[in-house]
């Protein structure tokens, strides 16, 4: 499948629930929508945690340039070629915390897949089983996959067992965002009020900033994709 109208999509996908991936997503589409981009969210969790946050918050509804659905509970080989087929500006996917045939399909055909994880070990085995599941899918259908760990809710005071997990997590071959996404109440936030971060009242400017480093990261790796194309 292939996209012709210059689409860019991001999928937030791990085997384990509760590791931020709805928050992280909803981060993200606060920083696009900032810069005057249209943003489509696509809730695949069985949780619903968006599609509830979207229609049961009129602030959010209010939200201009984005629009949320949920994904379908069937036919979904003719929903993902429509959807790559017919889609512009940014789709954010929010997938089930599972390795199911859907999750894997749809972040191996994003144009970038993002596991959120917590600084802790159940985490980290969990985002290293969905890199190695993703990299067998590339091998699979011969194309490169970009997937990237984000690590989230990192405590302000990060104790000496949470500095080693991360020292090995830049010395295996899991990749992962510089950018480190803090625990801060802004982002809780955008559940409790139908708010994003980059739209709050007020702003948090230590959560945007951070968010706004992420999106830098992002937009180098689209950048890297074009280069590569182009060449």
């Amino acid at each position: 499948m292939s996209n012709k109208h210059g689409a860019r999509f991001i999928s937030f996908a791990s085997p384990k629930g509760g590791v931020g991936k709805s928050t992280s997503c909803l981060a993200i589409a606060g920083a696009l929508l900032a810069q005057g981009v249209k943003v489509r969210i696509i809730d695949f969790d069985q949780t619903e945690t968006i599609w509830r946050w979207y229609t049961t918050s009129p602030a959010a509804q209010q939200i201009a340039n984005l629009t949320v659905e949920q994904g379908p509970h069937s036919d979904h080989g003719d929903y993902i070629s429509s959807l790559w087929g017919g889609a512009t500006d940014y789709v954010l996917l929010d997938l089930a915390g599972s390795l199911s045939e859907l999750t894997l399909m749809i972040a191996a055909f994003a144009t970038l897949t993002i596991t959120p994880a917590k600084v802790s070990e159940p985490d980290i085995i969990e985002a290293n089983k969905m890199a190695n599941k993703l990299h067998a899918v590339a091998r699979r259908v011969s194309k490169p996959i970009n997937h990237r760990i984000l690590l989230n809710e990192v405590p302000n005071i990060v104790s000496r067992d949470e500095v080693d997990l991360i020292e090995q997590i830049d010395s295996s071959n899991l990749a992962r965002f510089q950018t480190i996404i803090r625990r801060r109440s802004s982002y809780s936030k955008s559940f409790s009020r139908g708010t994003l971060p980059h739209f709050a009242d007020p702003i948090n400017p230590k959560a945007i900033a951070e968010i706004d480093d992420l999106m830098r990261e992002i937009d180098a790796i689209f950048e890297n994709d074009q280069l590569k194309a182009a060449a």
